[in-house]
This record gives structure tokens, C-alpha cells and sequence, in this order.
């Protein structure tokens, strides 16, 4: 890799900083529900409930962050899920999946919801063995007042491999200590890599509209990481392959941004956080 610098200083322990993300390149197509996509049809379980919103009031303690201002009171109907995307280990062992799982799946409450950071769907994150499932659930409908932004079009994926360096905000504290970076400083180094909007797994944080916080695991305490980021659009940029449609999926987070879900390294069933970038 070349060398690269912040303020004229070499920056230390450059390969060390690299990740490797797995851009999923998401192309409109018609998944089956033992496939990995986006918005196609879930592993569900026919005898397990379909679930509800987690962002209840009170919070639920399962759901997807520990700040909800508000949620959908108790005493009334709360919204079923609709199914965003799965993932298959066959398909994507790069995955963090707890022992005895192979499929990853992720879950929208498809109505505007507010928190310190965004505001966006609730999110809901299951881990199950697909060998103890048997017949196959009918989902729901979506609720009547959905955001057509949260209900993703089926896509499948053309999935590659692409190097990521992370934005300043990202840098290791020694890093940041050994290349004098003021506080609260944010812009990357002068010619430093591009780090775009696209789906992918891992890989570093597209950070833009929203700040790098508070992202501790309220569990156990350790540093939760990148694991997943659902893009609203596809940018030709970084890996070199063509993006046919901007927007396969259909689905918007914010200001156009990356909904970015992050998981504990310590066990990724530990509660997790969405953060809108």
C-alpha cells in the first residue's frame, strides 16, 4: 500500500488498519426463502410468532438500541415486522454467526422512529439454524401506514471483495495520539481513499451525517463493530465493478444515507446498534 500521511506525518500501522468488506452488489431478482437477499421471503419458522416491533414503550431490552425517546405504547396494536434481508454462512462466513447458527435475519418496523441519532425503522437481528426449521411462515402484511422506504424490492447479490481504510473519527487513539490529531478533529488525510456509500458486509463506516458514538455494547462493555451496512444507493466507486441500478432495493435511510448495524465481538447476540450515516 502506499505510503500516505496526515499533516505531512507518515501514518503508523497503515496495513494494520485495513478491512475487508464483502460488497454485496444487490441486483433485482426473485430469492427463495433458502437464499440469501434482500427483501425476499424470510426462514421463518411456521410455529414461531412473527415479531413484533421491539421499539416499544417501555423499551423492550431486546430492542435494536438502548435510546428510544418513544415507541409504540403497549396498550395498543404494535406493527408486525416486515423481512429486510437474509444471509446464509454457505454464503457469507464472514459474518460474526453464534455457534449453532447459519442464517442471519434482519427485520424492519417499517415506521418512522426516533432516537438521539437518526431517525429510521426499528430494527430487529435473529440468528437461527435453518435445519430446525420446518414448514415455512406466511409473513404478514405490512401495516397499513408503512414507509414505502422501509419495504426493501427483492434483490439478490453479485457479492466481491473490496480494502477499506477508515475515516479519521475511526482512527485507534494511539494512532490519533501518535499523529498529533487535534481533538475533535474529523477530516481525513489529504489523499486518503474515498470511503463511499454501498452495501457491503464489515469494512469501516461510511461516517457522514451522523457522529461516531457512543457504540460501547450496554452488555459487556466492548467496542461494537461494523457488521452489516444497508445502502440507499449503490456509488461505482472502489471495487471496480459496474453498478447497473443506483437504487436496487428501493429503500431510503435519512438524508439518502447507510443504515449501518453494529454488532459486539464478544457475542453478536449481545444487543446491538443501528446508526444512520
Amino acid at each position: 500500500m502506499r505510503q500516505l500521511t496526515y499533516d505531512g506525518v507518515p501514518i503508523p500501522g497503515l496495513n494494520d488498519l485495513v478491512r475487508t468488506a464483502i460488497r454485496l452488489h444487490p441486483a433485482p431478482g426473485l430469492p427463495r426463502p433458502d437464499e440469501s437477499h434482500f427483501g425476499g421471503p424470510l426462514l421463518w419458522p411456521s410455529d414461531e410468532p412473527w415479531p413484533e416491533c421491539p421499539a416499544t414503550w417501555p423499551p423492550d431490552p431486546d430492542a435494536s438500541d438502548d435510546a428510544w425517546p418513544g415507541g409504540h405504547p403497549l396498550d395498543e396494536p404494535v406493527p408486525a415486522m416486515v423481512g429486510a434481508a437474509q444471509f446464509f454462512r454457505d454464503d457469507f462466513p464472514e459474518l460474526p454467526f453464534p455457534e449453532g447458527t447459519d442464517v442471519l435475519q434482519i427485520l424492519f418496523c417499517p415506521l418512522e422512529h426516533d432516537n438521539p441519532y437518526h431517525r429510521g425503522p426499528a430494527v430487529r437481528l435473529v440468528w437461527r439454524d435453518s435445519g430446525e426449521v420446518g414448514d415455512i411462515a406466511e409473513p404478514p402484511p405490512a401495516p397499513e401506514d408503512a414507509e414505502a422506504a422501509y419495504l426493501p424490492e427483492p434483490c439478490v447479490f453479485e457479492p466481491c471483495s473490496i480494502d477499506e481504510l477508515p475515516r479519521l473519527c475511526d482512527f485507534p487513539p494511539e494512532t490519533r495520539a501518535a499523529l498529533g490529531v487535534p481533538e475533535g478533529a474529523s477530516e481525513d488525510p489529504e489523499g486518503w481513499p474515498e470511503l463511499d456509500h454501498y452495501a457491503k458486509i464489515g469494512g469501516w463506516t461510511a461516517w457522514h451525517a451522523a457522529e461516531r458514538v457512543d457504540l460501547g455494547c450496554r452488555e459487556c462493555g466492548a467496542e461494537l463493530r461494523q457488521t452489516l451496512a444497508l445502502a440507499t444507493e449503490e456509488h461505482e466507486v472502489g471495487c471496480g465493478c459496474g453498478v447497473d441500478e443506483e437504487e436496487p432495493a428501493g429503500w431510503a435511510f435519512g438524508d439518502r444515507g447507510v443504515l449501518n448495524i453494529f454488532t459486539c465481538p464478544t457475542d453478536p447476540r449481545h444487543p446491538f446498534k443501528v446508526r444512520i450515516a
